[in-house]
């Protein structure tokens, strides 16, 4: 093909029409960039192609995520909501007008548990790649800001529950440097010490700390049940975000 145009070019300079001339170069020059446009827009075609597939196929990753998530909460909801309502039952029989000081001995030595539950370890990866990558700038508008509206309202939530825990944490080091309560896989004092520690305490130091502690693990809670709630409703939300997503792409 060039050695044509070249043998075009050499027939019209030879037969000395300058104008044809011209004209061809000019109309061979816009052929030439019209060529190169062309090249370079089934290129960009290539790249947007590759790149919804990759974006696709995280979206389907971070899909499987969140129902992974939404089975972890579903698990761990019915446990939270059960301690929640144990450690306020307790609250509320120390409350009553006929409680007294054997009511608080036998909750704190008997039945008050200070463990905690550590936060579900979400998975992370697939929003945090799209992200990353810049992946993210490819969804559409509405889709982009519910993932990132969920995202961050969730980190929020976290980070409000890990700073509760560690203050919950703080109370609880005091609390087993100072008694004993009940016996457990990882607690099993024995009737010896048991009976040691609970032989001369201080009341009001007793009741102060079985007041402080079970008000920091009503507020762990309380903000534990509320991230994983919005979490749990947040997921189903995205999920059903994703797959009309997908089907439109």
């Amino acid at each position: 093909m060039i050695k044509i145009f070249r043998n075009i070019r050499q027939k019209m300079v030879s037969e000395n029409k300058i104008g044809k001339y011209l004209t061809y170069a000019i109309g061979e020059i816009v052929l030439v960039v019209i060529g190169i446009l062309i090249a370079l827009q089934i290129n960009d075609w290539n790249d947007n192609r590759k790149s919804d597939l990759k974006t696709n196929k995280l979206l389907i990753a971070l899909k499987s995520d969140l129902l992974k998530d939404t089975e972890l909460i579903t698990e761990r909801l019915p446990f939270i909501n059960e301690q929640h309502q144990l450690n306020e039952s307790l609250r509320a029989r120390v409350a009553k007008p006929d409680a007294t000081v054997d009511t608080l001995i036998k909750i704190m030595r008997f039945e008050f548990n200070p463990n905690w539950v550590v936060q579900i370890p979400y998975n992370m990866n697939s929003y945090n790649s799209l992200v990353q990558t810049g992946l993210i700038e490819n969804l559409s508008d509405s889709l982009k800001a519910g993932m990132r509206n969920f995202y961050n309202t969730k980190a929020s939530k976290m980070d409000r529950v890990e700073k509760t825990t560690n203050d919950y944490q703080g109370k609880v080091t005091s609390y087993v440097n100072t008694y004993t309560f009940g016996v457990t896989k990882i607690h099993d004092q024995g009737k010896l010490i048991d009976s040691l520690v609970w032989s001369n305490i201080n009341y009001s130091h007793l009741a102060a700390t079985f007041q402080g502690i079970s008000n920091f693990k009503r507020i762990l809670f309380t903000e534990t049940k509320d991230e994983l709630e919005f979490s749990l409703k947040g997921s189903m939300k995205l999920i059903d975000q994703i797959e009309a997503y997908l089907k439109e792409n």
